[in-house]
């Protein structure tokens, strides 16, 4: 199974490049997964059909997947329940179900939950996965090693607490010692996948102007020196020439940032994509596939 996540600042097209990369992978054959990790999920709008909080198939060899947050928060709390509840009784809080997934944090623990499980079952030859915009995406990169810190230290405590907690509950201890681990292992399990270059790689979507192009080299820097590869750059919106006076000017300061980019990163693959003038779903997505990948300015 390959990982490929589409990650960079709100609004620059990773949800259509996601989709687009989906269609592509699934013409050519292989099982493919296009699952969405921003809380505000837009691929059923692209996709142009309704998709579920379970893996839809919506084409030949193509699924796609919209978690449904709340419900998965609750799922999530029932599966860690013991430890949670220990977690936050430390400092004298309550937390209930049913608001746990507003807490800061918690949701980028949830996909990491839920793609895990995607990917321990091995169903996909592909997951493409459309990432939060980039303030969510760094979290979500440090929390398999953060996770692993963390429980590797109650492990670590746990001669002296585990007996203390099944003296206050029957067997307390004892379940969140197996929540505990049962968390390691599956935050090991996507560090691991994450930083195997032969198993991940991120794509950055960025647009020719200069908070987007800021923004992508900062998440470059960021995620490369967490050992992640970023293997290539799609650069959406790009303006063909024309000749009026706002066109003109509008190609001249893309360009700028269009050669910067290649220059800085001509050890990767960059992917242009013209500015179509309207919203692109449905059946335009075929285009965005064929640009990115029937071109052969990307490959799989």
């Amino acid at each position: 199974m390959r990982l490929i996540f589409m990650a960079g600042k709100g609004g620059v097209g990773k949800s259509v490049c996601s989709a687009a990369t989906g269609i592509w992978s699934s013409q050519q054959g292989k099982e493919t997964l296009v699952f969405s990790m921003d809380p505000a999920h837009s691929l059923s709008d692209i996709f142009d059909i309704e998709i579920g909080s379970k893996p839809d198939k919506i084409g030949e060899h193509l699924y796609a997947y919209e978690p449904d947050l709340n419900e998965e928060s609750k799922n999530f709390f029932k599966r860690y329940k013991n430890m949670i509840t220990a977690l936050f009784g430390l400092f004298e809080a309550e937390v209930k179900p049913e608001d746990f997934a507003s807490m800061p944090g918690i949701s980028e623990l949830i996909f990491m939950d839920k793609l895990n499980d995607i990917y321990v079952e091995k169903k996909y030859d592909l997951v493409v996965i459309d990432s939060a915009p980039t303030a969510m995406v760094l979290p979500l990169l440090q929390l398999p090693s953060i996770t692993t810190g963390f429980v590797s230290r109650i492990l670590g405590m746990r001669n002296k607490w585990i007996g203390l907690l099944n003296m206050l509950e029957a067997g307390f201890g004892d379940a969140i010692l197996g929540e505990i681990r049962g968390m390691r292992i599956k935050s090991e399990t996507m560090r691991n996948a994450i930083i195997d270059p032969k198993t991940s790689a991120i794509t950055v979507v960025t647009i020719p102007e200069k908070a987007a192009v800021m923004e992508s080299q900062r998440l470059i820097e960021i995620v490369e020196s967490h050992g992640v590869l970023v293997g290539s750059i799609v650069i959406n919106h790009v303006m063909r020439e024309c000749d009026c006076q706002f066109c003109m000017r509008k190609v001249t300061s893309q360009i700028s940032y269009i050669d910067d980019l290649k220059n800085k990163y001509a050890n990767k693959r960059i992917a242009i994509l013209d500015d179509f003038g309207a919203e692109v779903k449905g059946d335009s997505l075929q285009r965005v596939a064929q640009d990115l990948y029937g071109s052969g300015q990307l490959t799989i």
